[in-house]
């Protein structure tokens, strides 16, 4: 199988795979915005956001490490990883636990972070049951039991909207809550025993030594797991001081539609990571990793286009009136997830090269410049301060990434890339800002025109393609 046939292969498994835990959020926005008030679903989003940092830091992120060391390797090695592994990883949760509720009792006695204190128990269950969960994905895939992998995230889905279902109309946020820990707990059941993972579990194998060895690789990304928090979360508890709850709920809900661009473009990237690491030293893979880079650019840029223009209905469409608000600042979180999937596609060859120093370095220009804007910004422009913050925090992380990744490979045509990229700002500025909607329509088909004739040798080439496909169909039937 060729490498390009490979990729699409996997990138169609791990979209199944990443159906459950990726658009769940999306697709129950309806549901979830019928039956919790702003201030309630903005409190849901501003706790599962603590809970990605703590989990990071917990655990110290060795669910990225369970990925690249047993690939590959002998079936001895990998049961030594993955037990070795699993034990320290639940020991640590078990101390940092301990750990975490004394912490309360501080916040209690200084009466700060009302929101960590009332839900401290939620927070240390979906840590514990997101690290299980992404855990045994995460060696699923090493272990190429991608199907497994994808079946799990079908799983997910339909746990998780059955659970919300019951619980969320009677117990509201609570019951948001437990709906998310109980679907996670058992896809994760259901994971180990399809994958055959409990399998590899021995005591007799677990050795402080891979696991330090697995360490080594993981702790460098936990200060870059930092700086894209700062990056992407900062702003929820400054939108708390200054905004209040209500501002995060409709920032959460406006978040959503541009997330459904970074959902997809996340199912793309776990395949492109596996074939990156396999064609990583290989001598094509300059031209290998250009060709997708154009491909997926495109469609990146196609598709923030598209969403911004079409932001206003479509927030309509799923999610209750009193969220209509949040259409003003989709179209800004749409070009953000664009530079954001552009920096994280630059950031595989980190990964393939184990090099994963240069994401703590390109997150550190991108968390300096979030904490800064977002203290200056917030309080003077409110949403559009956040919104505007996260834009310019994700442009210096793609620019440094740029920097670090051309000693290892060069993306030829920049200014192609530069005048695409262009264009996709004066359109998500011009939906945002423009309100004669004469003027807008006029301004977003010239650029639409522009667009079109950029690709169009892209476009040609695609067809041609497609046109072969098809005469080998047709000789063959």
């Amino acid at each position: 199988m060729s490498k390009y046939k490979r990729l699409g292969k996997n990138t169609f498994l791990v979209f199944l795979g990443n159906l459950g835990s990726k658009f769940i959020g999306f697709l129950m926005i309806p549901f979830y915005t019928k039956w919790l008030s702003v201030e309630e679903y903005g409190t849901s989003d501003t706790i599962l956001i603590y809970v990605s940092l703590l989990l990071t830091i917990f655990t110290l992120s060795i669910s990225d490490s369970i990925f690249i060391f047993p690939k590959d390797q002998n079936i001895d090695k990998q049961k030594r990883y993955f037990s070795s592994g699993l034990f320290y990883s639940v020991m640590l949760l078990i101390l940092t636990g301990f750990g975490l509720f004394c912490f309360k009792e501080i916040l209690n006695t200084f009466n700060t972070f009302e929101n960590i204190v009332s839900n401290i128990g939620y927070i240390y269950l979906l840590i514990v049951a997101f690290f299980f969960q992404n855990f045994f994905q995460q060696f699923a895939q090493s272990i190429d039991q991608i199907k497994v992998y994808a079946t799990s995230g079908i799983i997910l889905t339909f746990l998780t909207a059955f659970f919300a279902f019951i619980l969320i109309p009677k117990y509201k946020i609570d019951g948001f809550f437990i709906a998310q820990i109980l679907s996670l707990f058992i896809t994760t059941i259901y994971s180990m025993f399809a994958s055959g993972s409990f399998s590899f579990l021995s005591l007799k194998k677990i050795k402080f030594s891979s696991y330090s060895e697995m360490i080594k690789y993981s702790f460098p990304l936990i200060p870059n797991a930092v700086m894209w928090w700062l990056v992407g979360s900062l702003n929820r508890p400054l939108m708390e001081h200054y905004l209040g709850m209500h501002a995060i709920g409709i920032f959460a809900v406006a978040n959503k539609l541009p997330s459904l661009i970074n959902v997809l473009f996340s199912v793309f990237m776990v395949s492109w990571q596996i074939s990156a690491v396999e064609e990583f030293k290989k001598q094509e893979y300059e031209i290998f990793y250009n060709s997708i880079f154009k491909i997926v650019f495109i469609v990146l840029v196609f598709s923030v286009i598209v969403f911004s223009c079409f932001s206003k209905p479509l927030i309509e469409f799923i999610a209750d009136a009193k969220f209509n608000e949040a259409q003003k600042y989709i179209p800004i979180l749409c070009f953000s997830v664009l530079l954001s999937s552009i920096s994280s596609f630059i950031g595989v060859n980190f990964l393939a090269g184990r090099e994963s120093k240069y994401f703590f370095y390109s997150s550190i220009w991108g968390a300096i410049i979030a904490v800064a804007f977002n203290l200056i910004l917030i309080p003077v422009w409110g949403l559009y301060g956040v919104v505007f913050a996260i834009v310019l925090s994700h442009l210096a992380i793609v620019i440094s990434r740029i920097k670090y990744s051309w000693k290892t490979v060069k993306i030829t045509n920049i200014f192609f890339y530069f005048t695409l990229l262009s264009i996709s700002l004066i359109t998500v500025l011009s939906v945002t800002f423009i309100e004669n909607t004469v003027n807008l329509i006029l301004l977003l088909s010239a650029v639409s025109f522009l667009f079109i004739f950029l690709i169009k040798k892209d476009i040609l080439l695609g067809a041609e393609l497609l046109k072969r496909i098809l005469k080998r169909q047709n000789q063959k039937s």
